[in-house]
């Protein structure tokens, strides 16, 4: 009995640290990676794009990271609706993508998608 709760101490002070599963880490992780392309040329957009994404009664602005990539739901799994609108650019929506934790529990698996939106020139002459 007494060897049982040296281990059960030493499991309390130390947790993880002593039967290591998997090795976490201090970076942040995205569940939603979005590169945003015109649908006519390929090429990334020239004007910054905005993305929301909503779980139930969760909203979060997506954080724009460097030119054409949103990235949003940082270690947040849910099941998300994504609207992204550019200036000049119909809105670009997907709903249902699933973000998941990985195996190992630390972090959550990224979810890469490319969204490829419609110019609006042309559209009313």
């Amino acid at each position: 009995m007494r060897r049982f709760a040296i281990v059960l101490s030493a499991l309390l002070l130390h947790g993880c640290d002593l039967f290591p599963i998997g090795v976490c880490t201090d970076q942040l992780v995205y569940g939603i990676e979005v590169t945003v392309r015109d649908s006519m040329t390929g090429a990334l957009l020239s004007v910054d794009p905005t993305g929301v994404l909503t779980d139930g009664s969760y909203r979060e602005t997506m954080e724009p990271v460097g030119t054409s990539h949103l990235w949003g739901a940082p270690e947040r799994p849910g099941t998300y609706d994504i609207e992204i609108t550019a200036q000049g650019y119909r809105t670009w929506n997907r709903q249902g993508v699933e973000v998941e934790m990985e195996s190992n529990g630390c972090h959550v698996e990224t979810v890469e998608l490319e969204a490829r939106m419609a110019s609006l020139a042309g559209q009313f002459e």
